[in-house]
């Protein structure tokens, strides 16, 4: 896909556009049922650990037009777009803002996402979930784990917009007295004053 994306744009837009028609088509279908969702979850990796898959140029050009058609359906009626894409996205994050994204998932800290940075760029534009570096984590060490999650969540906190979770699926490398570390320190400090 990406060899396509350089020697046949045309074919991806085509792929891209029809993917869209039929996921869209779906989304209506269920909608029409009666089903009321509180929002649309896209899954779509984009990034890995150094930049995005492809040039963000590419991305305008081939792919954007129907990530804003996705999350325009979404606001259409009345819903939040969640957008999660593993890697190093920053240098497409105002696309997506432009696209309609409404938050951002997962956030990955070993590709370089950080929350401590987007939120004062971005916070005022779009929300943030995730983030919470599986390394430290995996640590199980209660210091370095308090300071993750503190930084973190005062970042987060600043503008209300920010979703607590890991920044991947939780290894069994995290102790379980480690994740109750984790929830005890989520209660003292995840609070609002």
């Amino acid at each position: 896909t990406l060899v396509a994306m350089a020697e046949d744009p045309e074919w991806i837009r085509d792929v891209s556009r029809v993917h869209t028609d039929l996921t869209l088509r779906d989304f209506q279908a269920i909608w029409d049922s009666g089903v009321r969702p509180d929002g649309v979850w896209i899954f779509g990796d984009m990034g890995y650990n150094h930049g995005t898959l492809c040039s963000p140029a590419a991305y305008r050009s081939l792919i954007w037009p129907d990530h804003r058609r996705l999350a325009g359906w979404a606001h259409e009626k009345g819903l939040k777009f969640i957008y999660h894409t593993d890697g190093d996205v920053n240098g497409v994050v105002d696309l997506y803002i432009q696209a309609g994204f409404d938050c951002l998932q997962p956030l990955e800290a070993k590709a370089r996402m950080d929350i401590r940075t987007l939120i004062p760029r971005y916070g005022d534009r779009l929300a943030f979930f995730g983030n919470i570096d599986i390394r430290v984590l995996s640590t199980n060490d209660p210091d370095q784990v308090e300071e993750e999650l503190r930084s973190k969540l005062e970042a987060g906190k600043s503008r209300r917009g920010y979703i607590f979770h890991s920044d991947h699926s939780v290894p069994p490398a995290v102790s379980w007295k480690t994740y109750q570390h984790v929830i005890r320190l989520l209660n003292n400090l995840g609070k609002y004053d």
